[in-house]
């Protein structure tokens, strides 16, 4: 009895960590993302999608994008269990997207209005042109989000999520 409960409770916690990582995948118009999930006191794990649709333009030397959608449900974590409890905790069937709802960036820098489980917050961000891509870096809260007290057995994330994203400039 205790092994299952044991399971249960780790499987749910591996969920939930998947779903936070999903929910600040959220960027800005990607071509690939990958979001980095930071764990206290140590450790980490990385969620990854390709499934982005929408475009950056280039206006002048400013980027713009807007509606640009991820799919929830092709978060990748390389682990099946913790993908599906991800998904749970984001609510996929309710939020099936995380919506870059607009982005502007000028010489390095830039703002978004990141929708998550229809809480919508501006995030500043960098990024970088190389090419006809643009790599773009940024952090989310968790709790900007409404995700709080995720722990366990003494191992907790960190509110802070570091994502990256490889996008193509049109």
């Amino acid at each position: 009895m205790f092994i299952i409960a044991y399971c249960s409770i780790r499987e749910e916690f591996m969920r939930f960590i998947l779903i936070l990582a999903l929910t600040f995948s959220v960027n800005i118009f990607a071509k690939s993302m990958t979001a980095k999930v930071a764990l206290n006191p140590m450790g980490s794990f990385e969620v990854k999608t390709k499934r982005i649709r929408g475009n950056v333009a280039k206006k002048g030397d400013a980027l713009q994008a807007a509606n640009i959608e991820i799919s929830v449900k092709s978060f990748d974590t390389d682990n099946e269990t913790r993908d599906e409890h991800l998904k749970d905790k984001l609510e996929v069937k309710k939020y099936p997207n995380i919506v870059v709802e607009k982005a502007v960036g000028k010489g390095g820098k830039g703002q978004a209005i990141i929708k998550m489980r229809n809480i919508s917050k501006k995030v500043p961000f960098s990024y970088s042109e190389k090419g006809s891509e643009v790599e773009v870096n940024f952090s989310i809260s968790l709790k900007d989000f409404g995700i709080t007290g995720i722990n366990y057995m003494g191992v907790g994330v960190q509110d802070e999520v570091k994502i990256s994203a490889s996008l193509p400039v049109k």
